[in-house]
């Protein structure tokens, strides 16, 4: 006769388990969280009634309600789901079709399409990493990127990081190089600082030093660049000789990404990257609302003038009353306010104002330059601007 398994000793019982262990060191993380004033957590905002500069839809499509509709009207016949990996069975005509719509977008040879900007950024690095590869990386580059170098295994001595814009310090490091392949990594507009990225020298540069230019294009694609392909078009580049990453959750105002670059390194992605490999394809349904907002943004010249135009007039007026704007050039505007509690004290007013703009603090920029991020969009109307303007000189007064 078979013995019965033994059961746990009373002993163990009574011992803590890994779930209150657990919880007990992330309750305690969790606490100096708080301590340092810094806990966020999900809420709703009532944005109905305030005028909202928190977001990044910058052509206001997601409350257009005519591309709404027309969205919701091609979606017919296309199901909510993919049902697998793009290698495993939700691989759908819907994905090449976009692919290759977005490459004639945005002059390339080729593009692949992925889940999130995130992922987008990690694949590209696990896929281009290698080794006597040096990464040369802008400090203010997205911490997807930053955690791209560090799946892809980039040892200390192969990662450069260069001083913000500083292309006289990245020379310097190109020219000292020991490495057969040189990847410069930047962003074409900075999301914290509303800066651009001296994307024709970078490209300069580069083709000089025999390095290869990679791009995220998350804040300026769709706001700049003919018909809204992005400031690599704005700066003249040939997208042929450069790679870039073009996420589509800001002026796209949809989800996912693209990897624009020549058709063999779209056919290595798509046999080696483990990002494409073991997730599921993105919804058919976003696919083809990017259809239609490729479509629709190459028609939207006037709003990206008027967005330009009414970034520049807000700017002038806040450096006017003594704010601090930073290098912005673009629809992202930071009034930079130094430290954590000022900035959480102007969001604060500013909301009483009607105005919804968020503190930005550690660990997105330096505890000594918390500041407000003001986000633009094309939909804001001139009263809105009015509103936006007296709220901002009754903050200065009370700061």
């Amino acid at each position: 006769m078979k013995k019965s398994p033994a059961l746990p000793s009373t002993k163990l019982n009574r011992s803590p388990s890994s779930w209150s262990n657990l919880e007990d060191r992330l309750c305690r993380k969790l606490q100096r969280i708080e301590n340092k004033g810094r806990k966020r957590g999900l809420n709703l905002a009532h944005l109905e009634d305030t005028v909202d500069l928190s977001h990044n839809d910058y052509l206001g499509l997601r409350h257009d309600t005519k591309f709404q509709n027309r969205v919701i009207d091609s979606l017919r016949g296309l199901p909510v789901g993919s049902g697998g990996s793009r290698l495993l069975g939700g691989e759908h005509p819907i994905f090449q079709k976009l692919e290759a719509r977005f490459s004639e977008f945005k002059g390339v040879e080729s593009s692949l399409f992925f889940p999130s900007g995130y992922a987008a950024n990690e694949a590209i690095c696990r896929a281009i990493i290698g080794p006597n590869t040096g990464v040369y990386s802008d400090s203010l580059n997205h911490a997807s990127l930053i955690d791209g170098f560090k799946i892809s295994q980039l040892s200390r001595e192969q990662k450069f990081v260069f001083a913000h814009n500083n292309l006289q310090q990245l020379e310097t490091l190109l020219k000292e190089s020991p490495y057969e392949i040189k990847l410069v990594f930047t962003e074409s507009l900075f999301s914290m600082d509303g800066d651009f990225a001296p994307l024709d020298s970078l490209y300069n540069l580069c083709e000089a030093e025999n390095a290869l230019l990679i791009i995220d294009e998350a804040h300026g694609l769709a706001t700049y660049g003919r018909n809204g392909g992005g400031l690599i078009s704005q700066f003249g580049l040939d997208p042929q000789k450069v790679i870039s990453i073009n996420p589509c959750g800001k002026g796209m105002a949809a989800s996912g990404a693209f990897i624009c670059g020549p058709e063999w390194l779209r056919d290595y992605l798509i046999n080696s990257c483990r990002e494409l490999i073991f997730s599921t394809a993105p919804s058919p349904w976003i696919a083809q609302a990017l259809l239609e907002s490729i479509t629709t943004i190459e028609t939207m010249n006037n709003e990206r003038e008027y967005l330009s135009k009414k970034s520049q007039d807000l700017r002038d007026f806040l450096q006017n009353l003594g704010f601090d704007t930073g290098a912005s050039c673009s629809h992202i505007i930071p009034i930079i306010l130094g430290n954590e509690e000022k900035s959480l004290h102007a969001e604060s007013f500013l909301k009483s104002k009607g105005i919804t703009a968020k503190a930005i603090r550690p660990p997105s920029v330096h505890p000594r330059s918390c500041r407000l991020r003001v986000s633009l969009n094309s939909g804001l109307s001139e009263q809105s601007f009015s509103l936006i303007k007296q709220a901002f000189k009754e903050l200065h007064h009370v700061l």
